[in-house]
């Protein structure tokens, strides 16, 4: 987990809870699980307050999993992290944020060649 989202995580439960290991992040007031119907009833009212009347919570997942492609995260990092069955099943779903990166992937090729062939000779090996 990216540590600024278990930093607020923790303040929150800090802020929020006991000092209970087990306390759960998303709760009723008396710490007891939150239910699905619950949670989605609160869900509703806060992205209506937003103004954003068609989220779906599943849908912060599917941002999620596209800001990591976005930021360079590798097929089978997202899909381990996504919890999906294989990462070909990432690669079918999120192909549309891999989409148009093509001069993105060829600029950071370019980078790491460069960088490369600027070492000094002594630092590259010849094998074979």
């Amino acid at each position: 987990m990216p540590r600024t989202i278990m930093r607020t995580i923790e303040e929150h439960m800090a802020a929020h809870t006991d000092a209970d290991a087990g306390a759960l992040v998303f709760a009723n007031l008396d710490g007891s699980p939150l239910r699905r119907s619950s949670f989605r009833h609160v869900w509703r009212r806060a992205t209506r307050a937003a103004g954003l009347e068609a989220v779906r919570f599943h849908d912060c997942r599917h941002s999620f999993v596209s800001v990591m492609v976005a930021a360079g995260a590798g097929l089978k990092e997202v899909s381990t992290w996504a919890g999906h069955s294989s990462a070909s099943f990432t690669a079918d779903r999120y192909q549309h944020v891999l989409d148009g990166r093509d001069d993105e992937v060829a600029d950071r090729l370019d980078a790491l060649l460069t960088t490369i062939a600027a070492r000094p000779r002594s630092t590259v090996r010849t094998i074979g």
